[in-house]
């Protein structure tokens, strides 16, 4: 294999942060806390590419530290990239906001739907496509790849559910839309959410707006 795609688990919400890791380089899918166990696992490589599926601070947790360590290319739908300095948007839930929480952020490639990111270096090129899935916040993505045959959800399709729609700037009607159009997607895409197990589109029949 040209990549080994390992799971981590990260801080008190439990966030699936994927690691990406080629023969002299990661990519990080959603650093969401503890920058140390991150780094653990990426040994001696450096992280050149952050992906981002949305801004909240549980999937964003451990952005600074690593783009301090590292200065690696930040990817972001264009929609959410606001959520990255605003933390009433980016910790929601909460009122009980700490001053410590860093407001400094940026995305340095600003993405829409369709944009392809290319990682890793010669002879181990992978290519996934952002797939703009709004719902959960205005610019919630999923990055598909489509040659490994995984989708990269965040929190828009997890195992038997969806994410919440409740949060600031949450949209229901969206989020069923993003779902019909996941639902088009091959069944045995598997599915790597932002939290829980995984699953594939085709075991989770009720997607495609059949919720709502």
């Amino acid at each position: 294999e040209k990549v080994t795609v390992r799971r981590i688990l990260l801080g008190s919400l439990v966030t699936n942060c994927y690691l990406l890791i080629f023969s002299d380089r990661v990519a990080v899918v959603d650093p969401g806390d503890t920058p140390e166990k991150i780094l653990h696992f990426c040994g001696d490589l450096p992280i050149t590419d952050i992906l981002l599926t949305h801004g909240h601070i549980d999937h964003t947790g451990a952005l600074g530290d690593l783009c301090d360590r590292f200065s690696p290319r930040v990817y972001l739908h264009e929609n959410d990239e606001e959520f990255l300095n605003c933390n009433p948007l980016r910790c929601p839930g909460t009122d009980d906001y700490n001053p410590a929480w860093r407001t400094d952020f940026a995305c340095t490639h600003r993405l829409k739907d369709g944009d392809k990111i290319c990682l890793g270096g010669d002879g181990e090129e992978l290519v996934l496509t952002v797939l703009h899935t709004p719902g959960h916040t205005p610019g919630s993505s999923c990055f598909h790849w489509e040659e490994g045959g995984i989708l990269f959800s965040g929190d828009t399709l997890f195992q038997g559910t969806m994410g919440r729609v409740d949060f600031p700037k949450g949209d229901p009607a969206a989020m069923a839309r993003s779902l019909n159009r996941l639902a088009t997607l091959p069944a045995e895409t598997k599915v790597f959410p932002g939290h829980g197990f995984s699953t594939t589109v085709g075991k989770e029949g009720w997607i495609g707006g059949q919720l709502f």
